[in-house]
């Protein structure tokens, strides 16, 4: 059935239960809002908070400091190209993990799905609520001084800080100047006190530059394309949504909506071999196969969605297999290690 059906029946039932109290636009109006059917872009930045919680789980507060009159839908993808720039590249350390033994495979970014974080996406940074223990994800995170340093290449510790009886890490990406904060409190809030510029354990900081080897391991990343490093960028922004309606969820440990059938095909692999992800290609084209969480399908309908998507990306199944498409570029999405 088509939207505009679902639409005319829903409007239709609304007038029928209030017993035709409710004219027929207005009931019309609420079934599109309920449906989906409503441009995000027109609505008012105060709709849009409530919309977006409804996705990502986050509280309205971390929300709302993400939308303000010239934010870009519900704010998943409006940020500074140096903020899509390092989001593409954190991809690259999210979505590779277990036997993966490619340049990113010491990134260590993986173990974050244990924690099962709420990524808040904002125009400047990226924050990432891990309530149960976001210093311990940062001690997973950041590069140490050593030659057998793990974490993502030239990030640096900032300023620790508490707001909200929550510790927060706030990180930073010398070669975009990107910005990551790593927090407990659900709101995000970048004001606090206890600030401290010295890290609790011997992390780099930004007094310390790029080393060689974080060069060398840089450069063997593969170029990535424009529009590539918005689809690789929008995948972290979407690294753990559910959908309002419930068909599909995104999370890489578990399956939100407890679908029988999804935990009875994913869960036992798992168990038994732990999760494998491998992201990776060149230029305009580019591929996610992994075993586990999530379903293919289920991430092809988050990057495409009508209210949550990319802007202008749209995808094609064939078999098990997905493919999503933006402009030029290319992402093909597989469950499974072949």
């Amino acid at each position: 059935m088509t939207l505009d059906r679902d639409i005319t029946t829903l409007a239709r039932r609304i007038r029928r239960e209030s017993g035709n109290a409710i004219p027929y636009q207005q009931a019309r109006l609420a079934a599109s809002r309920e449906l989906g059917g409503l441009p995000v872009h027109t609505m008012a930045p105060e709709e849009r908070v409530p919309l977006r919680v409804q996705y990502t789980g986050e509280i309205e507060a971390a929300a709302r400091s993400a939308i303000t009159s010239d934010t870009r839908g519900l704010g998943l993808d409006h940020c500074s190209d140096d903020q899509c720039a390092f989001r593409s590249l954190l991809a690259l350390a999210l979505f590779n993990g277990n036997v993966y033994t490619g340049p990113t495979a010491k990134w260590n970014y993986s173990v974050v799905a244990s924690y099962d974080p709420v990524m808040s996406p904002r125009r400047d940074q990226l924050v990432m609520v891990a309530e149960r223990a976001p210093e311990n994800v940062a001690t997973r995170l950041l590069a140490t001084k050593g030659a057998d340093s793990r974490g993502i290449p030239g990030l640096r510790h900032e300023v620790t800080y508490t707001c909200h009886g929550h510790r927060s890490v706030c990180l930073r990406h010398l070669p975009t100047g990107a910005v990551l904060t790593i927090t407990g409190d659900p709101a995000g809030c970048r004001r606090g006190n206890g600030r401290s510029h010295v890290p609790r354990h011997p992390y780099l900081t930004l007094d310390n530059d790029l080393t060689a080897q974080e060069r060398r391991a840089l450069a063997a990343v593969p170029p990535i394309s424009g529009e590539a490093t918005t689809l690789l960028a929008g995948l972290v922004s979407r690294y753990n949504l559910v959908d309002r309606r419930r068909r599909w969820a995104t999370s890489l440990d578990w399956d939100p909506l407890e679908r029988p059938g999804v935990e009875r095909r994913k869960e036992p692999e798992v168990v038994q071999h732990g999760a494998v992800r491998r992201l990776w290609g060149a230029g305009d084209s580019w591929d996610f196969r992994w075993t586990g969480y999530p379903e293919a399908r289920d991430l092809a309908l988050a990057l495409t969605h009508r209210e949550v998507g990319i802007k202008g990306a749209t995808f094609t199944r064939r078999g098990d297999a997905y493919r999503v498409v933006l402009g030029t570029t290319s992402l093909d999405l597989c469950n499974g290690k072949g």
